[in-house]
C-alpha cells in the first residue's frame, strides 16, 4: 500500500473516530467554548497525527521490542513482471475521486467569490457603535470573519441589537476559520460521512456559542427566540457565511433552554488525551514493525556472515606454517564485550554497526526506499523465460555521510536477478546517516528483494493444452510426445519455453501451440536415450 493512501486511510480512520467519540460523550452537554476546541483540535489531529513520530524512544524500550520481534517478518520488495499501465482500476477511481473534489473546491471558490462582492457592493457604516457593511437588498444578516453584512432597513432597534451581538460574537471570535476549516475537510475526504457530520456539528456548536452570547448580554430570551423563527423562512444559500437564522432553529433553541451542565463535567474533555495517544501510537506502530524488522534481519544475515567467516580465519591460522603471519579475528558477538557487540570492526578507525541508537533512514522513510525499489528495478528476461523466481537478499552499508557501498549478495537467486537487485541499491541517493552515541556512523542494511511470476506466466510454464500440444525439441532435434516420455530428469541441464510470437518466429506454423526446448546434460545423447 503506498503511502498517499495510507495517509488517506489513517485521517478517514481519526476523522471517524472523533465524531463518534463527539457523539458518545460531549453531544448533550453546554461547555460550547470547549467542545469548540475538541472539534477543531479533532481535524488537525486526523490530518497531522501521521507525521507525528517518537519511534526513535519506543525502540529503545525493551518490552515494546520484545513485543513487536514476537510478530515481525522480513521486510522484503516484490517484482512481478506485470506490464506497467497507468489506465487501471486504481486509477482511474484516483481520478473520479480527485474530480469529486475539484468539483466541492470550485463550489468554495464561488461562495467566496459572491461574499467579495456583496463586499463591493455594499457600504461601510457604523450602526450601533459596530461597523457593518450595509446591503441595500433583501438579505439575511451574515459576516465573514469581521465583517458583518445586512441591511438596517428590514430591521428595528430591538432586532438589530440582536443580530449585531449574534453577529459579532461570531466576528469576534473568528468562527469562520472553522467553517473554511471544515469545508476543506469535506473537499478533502467528502467520501467519508463522519467528515460531513463533524462540520455540521461545527457548524451548529459555533451558533450556540452566538447564542449564548446574545442571551449573556441581557436580551431577553423569548423575544430572541421569536425573532429568530420570523426569519426562519429565509435559508442560507451561501454555506461558508455565519448566518443569522442558520437552521436547524428548533436544536438552537432547545439549547438556549437546556439546563447549563454542571462545572465538574467539563472533566471528561480529559479523555481527548488518551484518544490522541491512541492514534499517535498507532501510526508509530507500523515504522516500528519495519524498523524492528531490518534489525532482526540485519541480525540474521551479518550473524551468518561472521560465523562463516570465523570458522575460515580459524582454519586459516592453524594450516600456516608461519602463525605470525595471520591474526584470528574476533567476529562471534558472544567473544564482544558487552557494549561491543553490535560493533564489527573493519580497521581501528572504522567501524560498521549492525545495530545503532539511530538507524540511517532513507529520505522519506521504508516505504519510499521500497517505492523507489519497485519503481527502478526490472525482472530480467532470462529470468522470466527461465521460470526463475525467488528472494535475493543484498547487504549494504550506509555509511556516515550517507553514502551507498560495499552493495555485495549474501543469499543469492540467479546472477541476472542479484545483479539487478545491485544496480538498483547502488543507483540509491544518499541516506540520512545513522548515529552512535551522537555521532554519524556507518551501518549495515539488508534488503530482501523477491521476484515473482504472474500467475498466468507460472501457468504457461507449468504446461500446454494437451488437445493442441506443443513442439518439442531435444538438443535441435524435433521428437514426439512418446519419445519426450522416456526423458529422464537426471539426465535434462535445462527446460526453456516459447509461446505465442517467440515460438512461430523460430519454428514457423510448427511452434503456434508453444515450443519446448530441451538441452540434455552433456555427454547425453537424445537418439541414445530414446532407443
Amino acid at each position: 500500500m503506498n503511502n498517499a493512501l495510507m495517509y488517506f486511510l489513517k485521517v478517514n480512520i481519526a476523522i471517524a473516530l472523533f465524531y463518534l467519540f463527539y457523539r458518545l460523550v460531549f453531544y448533550k452537554d453546554t461547555f460550547w467554548a470547549t467542545r469548540r476546541f475538541y472539534l477543531v483540535f479533532s481535524i488537525l489531529l486526523s490530518v497531522v497525527y501521521p507525521f507525528i513520530s517518537f519511534s526513535g524512544w519506543l525502540e529503545k524500550q525493551e518490552p515494546m521490542q520484545a513485543i513487536i520481534t514476537n510478530y515481525v517478518q522480513l521486510n522484503e520488495i516484490t517484482v512481478t513482471n506485470a506490464s506497467v499501465t497507468y489506465l487501471n482500476t486504481e486509477n482511474l477511481l484516483l481520478a473520479v475521486y480527485g474530480l469529486v473534489s475539484l468539483i466541492l473546491f470550485i463550489r468554495m471558490v464561488i461562495q467566496l467569490s459572491s461574499i467579495l462582492r456583496w463586499r463591493m457592493k455594499g457600504i461601510k457604516q457604523l450602526l450601533h457603535g459596530v461597523e457593518i457593511v450595509s446591503i441595500d437588498s433583501m438579505i439575511t444578516p451574515f459576516s465573514f470573519f469581521s465583517i458583518i453584512f445586512m441591511n438596517p432597513s428590514l430591521h428595528n432597534e430591538q432586532e438589530t441589537d440582536q443580530i449585531l451581538t449574534h453577529e459579532n460574537t461570531h466576528a469576534r471570535q473568528r468562527h469562520s476559520l472553522d467553517v473554511l476549516m471544515s469545508e476543506l475537510m469535506t473537499i478533502l475526504f467528502w467520501i467519508n460521512p463522519a467528515a460531513w457530520l463533524l462540520k455540521r456539528e461545527i457548524r451548529h456548536n459555533l451558533e450556540f456559542l452566538a447564542d449564548n452570547s446574545v442571551i449573556q448580554s441581557g436580551i431577553d430570551s423569548k423575544n430572541y427566540q421569536y425573532h429568530l423563527l420570523q426569519l426562519s423562512y429565509q435559508v442560507p444559500e451561501n454555506q461558508l457565511m455565519n448566518k443569522f437564522n442558520i437552521s436547524p432553529l428548533k436544536k438552537r433553541i432547545t439549547m438556549m433552554n437546556q439546563q447549563k451542565t454542571k462545572k465538574a463535567g467539563i472533566l471528561k474533555y480529559s479523555l481527548i488525551i488518551p484518544l490522541a495517544l491512541a492514534l499517535v501510537l498507532s501510526s508509530n506502530a507500523e515504522t516500528l514493525v519495519n524498523k524492528t524488522k531490518n534489525v532482526i534481519s540485519q541480525k540474521e544475515v551479518v550473524s551468518e556472515e561472521l560465523a562463516g567467516s570465523a570458522k575460515t580465519d580459524i582454519s586459516r591460522t592453524v594450516n600456516d606454517s608461519n602463525p605470525n603471519k595471520a591474526t584470528i579475528a574476533q567476529t562471534t558477538t558472544d567473544s564482544l564485550p558487552q557494549n561491543s557487540k553490535q560493533v564489527i570492526e573493519k580497521s581501528d578507525k572504522d567501524q560498521i554497526y549492525t545495530v545503532v541508537e539511530k538507524m540511517p533512514q532513507y529520505p522519506g522513510g521504508e516505504k519510499e526506499l521500497l517505492s523507489y525499489i519497485g519503481h527502478n528495478i526490472k525482472y530480467p528476461v532470462e529470468a522470466q523465460q527461465k521460470g526463475i523466481q525467488g528472494t535475493s537478499i543484498i547487504r549494504f552499508v550506509v555509511n556516515k555521510y550517507g553514502k551507498i557501498e560495499n552493495a555485495v549478495v549474501v543469499r543469492g537467486l540467479d546472477q541476472d536477478c542479484d545483479n539487478e537487485g545491485l544496480r538498483v541499491i547502488n543507483s540509491l541517493p544518499n541516506w540520512i546517516p545513522g548515529e552512535q552515541n551522537g555521532k554519524k556512523v556507518s551501518v549495515y542494511y539488508v534488503l530482501p528483494i523477491t521476484f515473482k511470476l504472474k500467475d498466468d506466466s507460472k501457468s504457461e510454464a507449468k504446461g500446454f493444452d494437451p488437445k493442441n500440444p506443443p513442439l518439442y525439441i531435444v538438443d535441435g532435434i524435433e521428437v514426439n510426445k512418446s519419445e519426450i516420455k522416456t526423458l529422464k530428469t537426471e539426465n535434462i541441464k535445462e527446460v526453456s519455453v516459447l509461446k505465442d510470437a517467440s515460438a512461430t518466429a523460430i519454428n514457423g506454423d510448427k511452434g503456434k501451440n508453444g515450443v519446448v526446448l530441451i538441452t540434455m546434460k552433456k555427454g547425453i545423447s537424445i537418439n541414445a536415450v530414446t532407443k
